[in-house]
C-alpha cells in the first residue's frame, strides 16, 4: 500500500538547496516503510551536485524564483545567491506549501488558548544579545492588531519544538526571542513593520527584504522571523551552509531572515525556516540529502527533496514529524558523543541564538503504540466518541461529554487510530472538505493513517486535512469530519490516560 507523502512537493531535478520545504507529492510505504540503509555522508557535501538552471515559476504553490541567481563562487557557492540587496544573503529557494495549506488561502487568527501563554523561559532584559526577533510585514492593509496574538503563538510553538527537540537528548534549549512582559507574563515581540505595497508583493524576495532593511531590522545579533502578508511565497529562508564547529559559524550571526506569508502561517513552517537560518541541514551531515536537508523521516527537516533522494523511515514515529533530527546525528543533538558527526560539524543545538539550559530526562514518545487514551477537544472539552458503541461499519463519529466509556478509547497501532476494534477511516478514501470521518475494518489503506500532530492537531495522511467537529462546533453530538488545517481549538487534541 503507497501513501501520498504528507509534507512537501518536489520542484527541481539537482541543485545544492532544495527549492521545496514543506510539500510532497511522493508516494511512501507508510504502513510498512522501507528498512533504513547505511548512508553515510560524512566525508563529502555533494560538492557534484550543482544548480544547472532556474526552475520556471510555479505562483499558484509560491515557488517564485525572480531575483535569485544560482552561485557560482563565494558564501553561496552551490546555492542560490539573493540579488539586489547590499549584503550577501544565501539560501535553498522558494517553498512549496504543505497539504492543507494554500499560498492563496487565508490562515485565519488563532483564537487565544485557555491558561497561560507565558514563554516557559525568558532571558535577560528581553533585548541584549543574539535574538530571533518576530516581525509582522504588510503594506497599506493593517492587520497587526487582528492577527498578533495569532504570531506570539506561533513563536511559542516553535519554541516548543526545539525544547522538546532538545530533551530528546536529555539537553534543554529554547529560542531566544526579543520578549516583552504583558500582563505579567514572558512574551515574544512582535514588531508592526509597514512597507510599500509595491516591496510586499513582488516577484522577487529582495524589495521586500531591502524594505525591512530600510525600517532597521538590519542588527548582526538578530534572526529575522517574519510573518509577511503577502501572497507570493509560502516560505523562504536564509541558508549559510556552513559546517565549521565554531562560534564564528556563520548561522551564528546575523542579519537572517527566515519569511512565511500569510497562506503558510504555520508553527511548522515556520520551525523549518527558522532551522535553515541557525543551520539545518548541512550537506556533508550523515542523512543529508545533498539539498540542505535530511532523507531520514520522520523529521521537521526531512523530506523527498529531489529525484535521486532515497526517503528512508528511521524514526516510525509520525509525532515526530514535527521535532528536530530523527536520531538526532544529522542537525540537533545537546551533547553528541565524542567522534560522532555533530562532535566535529556544526551542531544546531549549539547556536548562539538558543538559550542553553541544564540537562533533563529524554522525553518519551508522545503517544506509544499500544496504550489506550482519549482525544479531548481543545474547544469544547468533550471527548472523541463512538456514537451509542455502535462498531458497524460506517459509524460516524462525534464529540460527546467525556465519561470514560469503552467508546471513547482510542488505541494508536502504528499510524492508525481505532476505536472499538476499528479504525477511524476517511469516508470512500475522500480527501475533500466534509468528508465524514468514520469506523471501518480495518485494511492498512492510504485513508486511515493518520499523524498525531505536535500542535495538537489530527491530520490524514492522506488527505493532509484535519479531524474537526463540523463547522467548529462543540455541541455533543456534533459530527466529525476532515477540514483545513488551521490551528483552530476545534482542531486541537489532547490525548490524556485519566
Amino acid at each position: 500500500m503507497t501513501t501520498p507523502r504528507h509534507r512537501r512537493a518536489l520542484i527541481a531535478a539537482a541543485f545544492a538547496f532544495t527549492t521545496t520545504l514543506l510539500a510532497s507529492a511522493i508516494a511512501a510505504t507508510a504502513a510498512n516503510p522501507p528498512a533504513p540503509n547505511a548512508h553515510d555522508h560524512s566525508t563529502h557535501d555533494h560538492g557534484d551536485v550543482a544548480l544547472s538552471e532556474i526552475p520556471t515559476d510555479d505562483p499558484s504553490r509560491g515557488l517564485i524564483f525572480g531575483g535569485l541567481s544560482i552561485a557560482r563562487s563565494g558564501g553561496c557557492l552551490g546555492g542560490y545567491q539573493v540579488m539586489g540587496i547590499d549584503f550577501e544573503m544565501c539560501t535553498h529557494g522558494p517553498d512549496a506549501p504543505p497539504p492543507g495549506l494554500a499560498v492563496n488561502r487565508e490562515i485565519k487568527p488563532l483564537v487565544p488558548r485557555v491558561g497561560t501563554q507565558a514563554l516557559p523561559v525568558c532571558e535577560g532584559d528581553g533585548v541584549t544579545g543574539r535574538r530571533v526577533e518576530v516581525l509582522y510585514v504588510h503594506g497599506t492593509t493593517n492587520r497587526y492588531n487582528q492577527y498578533v496574538e495569532t504570531f506570539r503563538t506561533l513563536a511559542e510553538d516553535v519554541d516548543r519544538i526545539f525544547y522538546e527537540s532538545a530533551r530528546e537528548t536529555g539537553g534543554d534549549r529554547r529560542v531566544r526571542y526579543v520578549t516583552e512582559t504583558l500582563s505579567g507574563q514572558c512574551r515574544p515581540v512582535v514588531r508592526d513593520v509597514q512597507i510599500p505595497d509595491s516591496a510586499l508583493n513582488a516577484n522577487d524576495w529582495a524589495p521586500l527584504l531591502n524594505a525591512v532593511r530600510a525600517a532597521g531590522y538590519t542588527r548582526t545579533d538578530r534572526k529575522y522571523l517574519q510573518f509577511v502578508d503577502a501572497a507570493v511565497y509560502c516560505g523562504i529562508g536564509g541558508f549559510a551552509g556552513d559546517t565549521t564547529k565554531s562560534d564564528s559559524n556563520r548561522s551564528n550571526v546575523g542579519p537572517e531572515y527566515a519569511r512565511a506569508d500569510r497562506g503558510c502561517w504555520n508553527a511548522g513552517v515556520a520551525a523549518h525556516e527558522l532551522g535553515h537560518t541557525l543551520g539545518a541541514v548541512n550537506n556533508n551531515a550523515p542523512n543529508g540529502s545533498g539539498y540542505a536537508h535530511c532523507e531520514d523521516e520522520w523529521d521537521v527537516m526531512c523530506y523527498k527533496d529531489n529525484a535521486n533522494t532515497v526517503i528512508r523511515y528511521v524514526c516510525s514515529d509520525q509525532a515526530h514529524d514535527q521535532r528536530l533530527d530523527c536520531n538526532h546525528d544529522d542537525y540537533y543533538h545537546t551533547n553528541p558523543g565524542a567522534g560522532s558527526y555533530l562532535a566535529t560539524y556544526f551542531n544546531v543545538a549549539d547556536n548562539l541564538f538558543l538559550i542553553k539550559g541544564g540537562g533533563v530526562s529524554p522525553s518519551p514518545s508522545s503517544t506509544p503504540s499500544g496504550g489506550l487514551f482519549r482525544l479531548v477537544n481543545g474547544a469544547s472539552g468533550s471527548c472523541l466518541d463512538v456514537p451509542n458503541s455502535n462498531s458497524a461499519n460506517g459509524t460516524q463519529l462525534i464529540i460527546w461529554t467525556c465519561n470514560g466509556g469503552a467508546n471513547q478509547a482510542v488505541t494508536r497501532t502504528g499510524t492508525t487510530l481505532q476505536m472499538l476494534g476499528k479504525c477511524l477511516d476517511a469516508y470512500g478514501a475522500g480527501t475533500a472538505n466534509g468528508t465524514r470521518i468514520v469506523l471501518w475494518t480495518c485494511n492498512g489503506a492510504a485513508n486511515q493513517q493518520w499523524t498525531l500532530r505536535t500542535d495538537g492537531s489530527v491530520a490524514g495522511v492522506q488527505s493532509g486535512r484535519c479531524l474537526t467537529p463540523t463547522g467548529g462546533a462543540t455541541a455533543n453530538g456534533t459530527l466529525m469530519v476532515l477540514s483545513d488545517c488551521n490551528g483552530q481549538p476545534y482542531q486541537r487534541w489532547t490525548r490524556t490516560t485519566s
